[in-house]
């Protein structure tokens, strides 16, 4: 147990990285949460196995230093920069 709690613990600062994004290209390498820098707008977000993500994401701005905690298979922007915590593989 102690070891998944360490898994865990990493994983949510960030231990396995990040992708700084400001491209409008899918982006699908598997996340753990997006923080947003600049306002952004998502095209579309997929949740990973598990992780239902539900909504309409077209025309709704997230503001600065929102972050989105959830498993994120892929996701889209419209406009925007956010960091996407890469999920373990």
């Amino acid at each position: 147990m102690a070891v998944q709690t360490d898994i865990a613990t990493q994983d949510s600062m960030g231990h396995q990285g990040f992708d700084l994004v400001t491209a409008t290209s899918s982006q699908t390498k598997g996340y753990i949460a997006i923080q947003v820098v600049s306002a952004a707008v998502f095209t579309s977000m997929t949740g990973a196995t598990g992780s239902p993500i539900t909504g309409t994401w077209t025309g709704v701005t997230i503001p600065a230093g929102m972050t989105i905690v959830a498993k994120i298979a892929s996701f889209q922007l419209t406009s925007g920069t956010v960091f996407a915590y890469l999920a373990r593989a």
